[in-house]
Formats: structure tokens, sequence, C-alpha cells
């Protein structure tokens, strides 16, 4: 009796098959889940991601002391503003 029941199985995923009686259908189908699925990892990367840069910057904000960081960042401009003056002209 497993015979006929496998059978019918067989006969009803035919049936339902989009692929078998409607090609065009079935691709643009596959390709509107695939765009739907790209679109909601993206969005929620972008989401997770977001929020984990916001936890970890507020984080180092209370750790870091940042007038120490924003001095050597003004050294280094001073560095390179020297530079700009001093390099040859270059087109």
């Amino acid at each position: 009796m497993e015979e006929p029941n496998e059978d019918r199985l067989i006969e009803a995923l035919e049936r339902v098959r989009r692929d078998k009686h409607d090609p065009w259908g079935y691709m643009l189908f596959t390709f509107l889940n695939g765009v739907a699925q790209g679109l909601g990892v993206a969005l929620g990367m972008t989401l997770i991601l977001g929020l984990v840069i916001y936890i970890v910057t507020s984080f180092l904000a209370h750790m870091v002391n940042f007038p120490v960081i924003g001095h050597y960042f003004t050294e280094i401009s001073k560095i390179l503003d020297a530079y700009i003056k001093t390099a040859p002209k270059v087109r």
C-alpha cells in the first residue's frame, strides 16, 4: 500500500510545480524572492551593525580621553600642512 501513496504524492508535486507549467512566472517569482532576501539581509545588517557601532562608540567615549586623541590629529594635520606647502606642485 506504500506504492500508491508515493505515486499520488509524486503526481501532486508534479501538478504544483510552477517551473513545469509556467517557467517565466517561476523565474519572476524566484527573482523577486532573491531581491527580497537581499534587501532583508541588507536592512538587517545595517540595523545590527549600526546598533553595534553605536554601543561600541558610546562605550569608548566613556573609556577614552578624546582630547588626547584630538591633540595627535592636530599634530598630524600640522605636519601634513607643512608638507603640502613645501612639496613641489604636480599637475
